[in-house]
């Protein structure tokens, strides 16, 4: 046992001092801050300048109402559009081209342009340097366009106030119903990105942990260094010793993230919702049902990694080899969309009770919809007894193949290793 855990603090040492755990770790937290504070800071910086626009009215509809169809306003209390109506007896195409120059100049920021025909077209024109603000974009053409169905309405003989009551929109709420009868508002953005976020995370550490140990197998299979290590403890403890060091690693990466969000959630709530954003509710089940299968999945594809490993050569080799089992981690991110739409259809069902990706699929089931409890444990037992089936396999092929060096081990030699005593 002593020399079980002298080879996991060597594993533990070198991996968290690399450059590559550093960068990772430090990602997510970068990523968590730029999904929640930077999008509130970004408001708050937003511009404190009015929008000077003229307005060329040729349908004579449209400006008189404008200014009181328009009551955005700044941070600051000043409103946000400053119209400038232009008044001429007939509208010109030099008359256009004289205020598309002012915007050139910067004189004033856009012109918007009402057609006489507009009653009929249903169209208008807006001219300014930047047409990418979505939401100036939106605003003007929502204030025109309620004047315009304004006017339509007069003249057919309805009042517009009572036409407005009248087709008001009817605003959803979702409410999610969970285990023991809470409840809690939420929707498909939430839903589908909290899982998304949480999935991602499992995929990218089971596949950088997972080869993280196949490329130390093979760095030390390749300078000899197990030759050395193996005078002194059995390949199955070396073996042990890889696959616990580096789980804790990972674990201790999810600590780390796990503090960096609750900084977060402690420091910024407040800010945040003022500006009118949320951060993801991560309830303490879901973080525990997080780590449970993290763990058990980082021992399946742990062992199947150590397996490429022990029977190639270099990283090119293990890279080909160890494909087939990427693709199963890919799998979950394919039918994600489906997972979140409907968490309990066969397909989905059927997917989280094979162990290769129910540490994924199980996982997002129960952050989305929480399955039956006899669901997840029977999940949990083949899950289980997976992980026995591949690290006994992994011992074997380890104890055999591990001083195996210069060619790439094929299939029936792999089947000798595990059928030899």
């Amino acid at each position: 046992m002593n020399k079980i855990i002298t080879i996991i603090k060597r594993e533990y040492k070198e991996t968290v001092f690399k450059k590559g755990f550093i960068i990772l770790t430090l990602l997510i937290p970068v990523f968590m801050i730029g999904v929640t504070i930077i999008p509130a800071l970004l408001i708050e910086l937003e511009g404190d300048e009015p929008l000077t626009i003229n307005v060329v009215d040729e349908s004579g509809l449209v400006a008189g109402s404008l200014h009181s169809s328009l009551t955005d306003t700044l941070r600051n209390g000043q409103p946000k559009f400053i119209l400038n109506s232009i008044r001429s007896s007939s509208v010109t195409d030099q008359l256009v081209a004289t205020q598309k120059s002012l915007i050139e100049k910067e004189l004033i920021d856009g012109l918007l342009y009402i057609p006489a025909s507009v009653l009929d077209s249903n169209r208008i024109e807006f001219f300014a340097r930047n047409v990418s603000d979505f939401q100036t974009n939106r605003t003007l053409n929502r204030a025109v366009e309620k004047i315009i169905i304004d006017h339509r309405l007069k003249n057919s003989g309805f009042d517009p106030h009572i036409v407005q009551r009248l087709i008001t929109d009817i605003s959803l709420r979702t409410i999610k119903i969970q285990k023991g009868g809470k409840e809690r508002d939420s929707d498909f953005t939430s839903e589908y990105f909290s899982t998304f976020i949480f999935v991602l995370i499992l995929y990218m550490t089971l596949i950088v942990y997972g080869t993280s140990i196949m490329r130390s197998i093979i760095q030390e299979k390749s300078n000899k260094v197990v030759e050395v290590i193996l005078a002194s403890v059995k390949p199955i403890q070396l073996m042990a010793g890889k696959i616990l060091g580096q789980g804790l690693v990972g674990l201790t990466q999810y600590a780390i993230w796990s503090i960096v969000a609750i900084a977060i959630s402690l420091g910024g709530s407040s800010f945040i919702q003022m500006k009118g954003n949320s951060l993801m509710n991560i309830s303490t089940v879901t973080m525990i049902w997080f780590v449970v299968y993290y763990v058990l999945g980082y021992f399946l594809y742990s062992g199947m990694y150590s397996i490429i490993g022990v029977a190639t050569t270099s990283d090119q080799e293990a890279q080909q080899a160890s494909m087939p089992i990427t693709l199963l981690l890919v799998v979950p991110l394919l039918v994600l969309t489906t997972l979140v739409k409907n968490p309990d259809s066969s397909l989905i069902t059927g997917l989280s009770y094979i162990p290769f990706f129910s540490p994924i699929i199980m996982f997002a089931r129960i952050n989305m919809s929480t399955p039956a409890a006899m669901e997840i444990i029977l999940s949990l037992v083949i899950l289980i007894v997976s992980i026995i089936g591949v690290i006994w396999l992994a011992a074997k092929v380890y104890r055999m193949g591990i001083l195996m060096t210069g060619k790439r081990a094929n299939l029936p030699e792999i089947m000798r290793w595990i059928r030899a005593k």
